[in-house]
């Protein structure tokens, strides 16, 4: 606990960084409704309006915990991170202590975890806080198990697959540990049938809220398949025993195929396999090879990760059972020889914990971040491209080109610099070289949403209404899910007079976040034009409701409320505009020609 506390405090100083903003910092308005924890349990861990193939509520449910505890802070979202490594680490030493009854090596085993660098990613970063959870619970089931507490150990496993998928190897592990170890350890078949049923109920329950059962295309053994499957092993028998070049984004330049990487993947393979089988093996041992073997199955890509294919926060779960066996050796160089044992597993902690240490400001912020990115592998355009982005959006767009032109030479058809180009072009008041940049995305990458919503929102921007129109539909062509696409469509469409097509792209945008305010609003100024106030007025109040500063929903709703007579309502809600925007001129214009009609009477 001390060594987390230690390690881990210069990450809370951090902001939100990366996926943080679309998994945590965009999903406030939704947090702010209690109503939608339900909701959670049946949509995927995915940004408001979008998919994809994760179910992980209990994850979110976190993040909406957090919201209402702490807002929008990111020093406490960070604490819990840390708090909850810490109680991971407690709980993996308890756990070895309960099964192997050696404290000395539990005590080892759990310090290692808690220095490791590669876990650096898992802590450091709020919206890995899935990999977590899946760990905590995955260990607290175990250790209910050892226990004999059968029916917390389900539920723990429950809740490890509500965390994260990789959770579903926990009963495989417990299988082959109890059938390689001479009955030590059997699992019984009651056991097992809990652990089956339980696995069922998570499945069944995936596939009513996802369509699918995994998160891929399914299993895939193709020759491309096994090369890239053999680098992914490669990766990660070598973050195990060299935790020191880390890259929070690992480019496919870092991935691609190796005779030389592809013979020590095997190796490695063969070697689990072998210790595991092995019967003169330290039961410590066989755990932990077993362990890693069946952790790393998930993360093999033999179902295709759609995110990245290797990461850091893969690891989490699965160097338990490395640093068990270089726990357990380092404890019998200690029992042998107790001076340089204890000197050589001092060395081995202080030294990862330095890279730990230092790894976290990595995670400070995106530009340093991606700048990590760019220091690990120089040759990733996507890592240049990042960091490009990044300083774009923070107006910083010398360095930002710069970024750009890095990842052009790396790859002169890379789609995402040429629309990096067109934002700092738009910057820079340049909407035709903007545009143009944008229509180099879309040739380079023509399946890219972002890359035609980008060229449609330039398009939008300079009248172009039927260029701009084209783009939205082929990002919804892509995307139907595509929430943004639909909202700007029903913008143009309000522009353009149209509020036959607006009307539905914005019940379209309310299908995908019914509590989405804009499109509220929206919905009740065509309805107003129709002269359909009983359906306007409840419009623009539910828009208020769910953001109260909106003023265009605001001023609408008062309008709407002298159309009906209403003065004293429109007053009312005209006296709120100017209290939050004081001195407002529609508003100060309304309000005397109200109180005109109102001295009249």
């Amino acid at each position: 606990m001390l060594a987390v506390g230690v390690l881990y405090a210069n990450s809370l100083s951090a902001g939100f960084v990366w996926d943080d903003k679309s998994l945590i910092v965009k999903k406030q308005d939704f947090f702010g409704h209690p109503e939608n924890a339900v909701k959670l349990l049946v949509l995927s861990d995915a940004p408001i309006g979008e998919e994809n193939p994760y179910y992980r509520p209990l994850n979110t449910l976190s993040y909406m915990l957090d919201h209402y505890l702490w807002g929008v802070h990111p020093f406490w979202y960070h604490l819990e991170n840390v708090l909850l490594h810490a109680l991971v680490v407690m709980v993996f030493y308890l756990l070895l202590l309960e099964v192997f009854g050696d404290g000395r090596l539990a005590f080892i085993a759990a310090v290692l975890f808690a220095v490791y660098p590669v876990n650096a990613e898992a802590v450091d970063a709020i919206f890995n806080r899935n990999v977590l959870f899946c760990a905590l619970f995955t260990l607290a089931s175990l250790l209910f198990l050892a226990r004999g507490r059968k029916k917390m150990s389900f539920l723990a496993y429950f809740l490890a697959l509500l965390s994260k998928e990789p959770g579903i190897v926990l009963p495989f592990f417990l299988l082959s540990f109890g059938l390689t170890t001479g009955g030590k350890f059997k699992i019984k078949k009651d056991v097992l049938a809990g652990f089956l049923g339980v696995t069922a109920i998570y499945l069944v329950i995936r596939r009513f809220v996802l369509g699918v059962f995994s998160s891929g295309p399914g299993v895939e053994l193709s020759f491309a398949r096994l090369k890239l499957i053999s680098m992914v092993y490669f990766e990660h028998f070598r973050l195990f025993v060299f935790p020191y070049h880390l890259n929070a984004f690992y480019a496919s330049s870092r991935i691609v195929f190796s005779p030389v990487k592809c013979l020590f993947a095997i190796l490695g393979v063969l070697l689990l396999l072998y210790v595991s089988l092995k019967k003169k093996t330290p039961d410590v041992v066989r755990a932990g090879a077993q362990w890693i073997f069946w952790g790393l199955l998930p993360v093999s890509n033999i179902v295709l990760i759609p995110s990245a294919p290797v990461a850091e926060r893969y690891q989490y779960t699965v160097i338990f059972g490395f640093v068990l066996i270089l726990g357990y050796l380092l404890d019998q160089i200690q029992r042998r020889k107790v001076l340089a044992g204890s000197v050589l597993a001092s060395a081995i902690v202080l030294a990862l914990g330095a890279r730990t240490f230092e790894r976290n400001f990595a995670w400070h912020d995106d530009v340093s971040l991606f700048s990590s990115m760019v220091r690990s592998d120089p040759g990733s355009s996507k890592a240049h491209c990042f960091l490009g982005l990044t300083y774009e959006k923070k107006g910083m767009l010398e360095m930002a080109e710069k970024q750009c032109d890095a990842a052009h030479k790396l790859d002169p058809n890379y789609g995402e610099a040429f629309a990096c180009q067109g934002l700092i072009y738009a910057k820079q008041g340049l909407p035709l070289e903007s545009m143009a940049a944008f229509q180099r995305a879309v040739k380079a990458a023509p399946d890219s949403e972002e890359a035609h919503m980008d060229l449609a929102v330039a398009y939008m921007n300079e009248n172009m209404a039927a260029d701009a129109e084209r783009e939205f539909r082929t990002v919804i062509s892509l995307n139907s899910d595509y929430m943004g696409a639909h909202m700007d469509l029903a913008e143009l469409y309000l522009k353009e007079k149209r509020n036959g097509d607006a009307e539905r792209e914005f019940k379209d945008v309310l299908e995908l976040d019914p509590d989405k305010a804009k499109a509220h609003s929206g919905l009740g100024l065509i309805y107003a034009g129709r002269g359909d106030l009983n359906n306007a007025i409840p419009e623009f109040r539910k828009a208020l409701s769910l953001n109260a500063s909106l003023l265009g929903a605001r001023l609408n709703l008062a309008v709407a409320y002298a159309k009906e007579g209403g003065y004293q309502n429109a007053a009312a809600e005209l006296q709120k505009v100017l209290k939050l925007y004081p001195g407002n001129a529609q508003a100060t214009e309304y309000l005397s020609e109200i109180e005109g009609v109102k001295g009249k009477q």
